[in-house]
């Protein structure tokens, strides 16, 4: 992520708002420019991290301002994939056999600079070359390019401008987070990155998010937590209809601060990408709505993993919402593949939501591999569900779809 040295030449503060002045791009020279820099990476492949660094650095030459060219490498870099080179993990024991050889040997003698290398060499079996090539392969900058991003430069250019926008946020003491779906990839953000949230609904389909940011009072790790913490705005950023409001401290002030899904931040991402499935029974069930129903069935919708359920400090996501064109719609729960810590959690959870328009659509082999009668008894009759489809071997959206007419609010 940028630091605040790449942020700061860049803010401005305009009647107690904070603003950060993207890169734009009025002649689409920019953008030739960031298509360069993503071919000179790409040939660079294989070379180590100061071999890349520098080259983006010399580029200084070809612009009039070096500060935009510190942040736009920085964030190239980011997205790179560096691995170690070939037997970096030997360079400490390298390093102990080329001191304890020169130790040897104290005061140097002119003339015999490579002898220390060739006895170390010779105490570890290896060439010259090997010692000179390991002496420090496993400093962070000596780590070899292994892929290069497959970017042009306008998505470049985009996720600059993110990552320009979301580095203000190392300084926010509160933010709040609101999106009409996608829900499901944010919380897992902000869950990865262990962040201290809460979550309430405030429209039939839009929720809001708090989460406290790093200069909160009581946040002790605060470089920690705000690296941490600006991971989540990527997620939130492929949203749909999403929005994100902080309070910066900035010089003792409290500055308000506001990113929204503007064509220059969200112009990143890959389009197109296919729905995540957690089984094959989801997956497959989504499929014939598709293939047997069409888009759309007497006006229903059906929309993966859009409808969150706050329950206190934890969070229940139904698998699919079914959406009329009437305003109706009917949640959707696919439990198949389970242990029976899961299979807990889960009835703990629907029971705790009581939804009256949630389906259940449950495998057989639930209710016979549970032990207990009262596990039988609550895969039945589920005291949080409005109706329950039972499946043997994939569910069909026949009996889905009646039991979504029936139940829907």
């Amino acid at each position: 992520m940028l630091r605040r040295t790449h942020v700061e030449p860049f803010l401005e503060q305009v009647d107690g708002r904070l603003r950060v002045a993207l890169l734009a791009d009025p002649d689409g020279r920019v953008v030739r420019f960031l298509d360069r820099l993503c071919r000179l990476v790409r040939r660079l492949e294989g070379r180590p991290r100061r071999t890349v660094a520098e080259a983006l650095r010399r580029q200084e030459r070809r612009i009039r301002d070096v500060r935009r060219l510190a942040g736009v490498g920085k964030t190239l870099l980011d997205l790179c994939v560096f691995r170690p080179s070939p037997q970096a993990e030997r360079a400490p024991e390298v390093r102990d056999a080329l001191f304890a050889a020169r130790g040897r040997r104290w005061p140097p003698v002119p003339g015999d600079e490579r002898v220390p290398y060739r006895e170390a060499a010779a105490a570890l079996g290896l060439t010259e070359e090997d010692v000179d090539r390991l002496l420090y392969a496993d400093d962070p900058d000596a780590r070899v390019l292994a892929r290069a991003p497959r970017l042009d430069g306008r998505r470049l250019l985009a996720r600059y401008n993110l990552d320009l926008a979301r580095a203000v946020l190392l300084d926010a003491e509160r933010v709040v987070v609101t999106a009409r779906g996608g829900w499901k990839r944010i919380i897992r953000a902000v869950k990865l990155a262990r962040l201290m949230y809460r979550l309430e609904r405030t429209g039939r389909r839009t929720y809001r998010m708090e989460l406290t940011g790093p200069a909160a009072p009581f946040v002790t790790r605060k470089q920690r937590y705000g690296r941490r913490f600006v991971r989540v705005v990527p997620a939130a950023a492929r949203a749909p209809g999403w929005r994100v409001d902080a309070v910066v401290v900035r010089d003792g002030r409290r500055l308000s601060y506001r990113l929204t899904a503007a064509p220059e931040l969200t112009g990143w991402r890959r389009p197109g990408r296919p729905a995540r499935y957690d089984s094959r029974w989801e997956r497959d069930l989504a499929a014939e709505f598709a293939d047997k129903l069409g888009e759309e069935r007497d006006g229903w919708t059906l929309h993966r993993e859009d409808t969150p359920v706050p329950l206190g400090q934890e969070l229940f996501l139904p698998d699919f919402t079914f959406r009329h064109t009437d305003g109706r719609t009917a949640l959707v729960e696919v439990m198949g593949f389970w242990t029976p810590e899961y299979l807990e959690d889960k009835l703990r959870k629907v029971e705790a939501a009581a939804l009256s328009n949630l389906v259940l659509v449950v495998y057989r082999g639930l209710a016979a591999s549970s032990d207990d009668d009262e596990g039988r008894s609550r895969l039945d009759r589920p005291s949080g569900a409005a109706a329950v489809v039972w499946f043997a071997d994939r569910p069909r959206i026949g009996p889905v779809m009646e039991a979504v007419e029936r139940v829907a609010r």
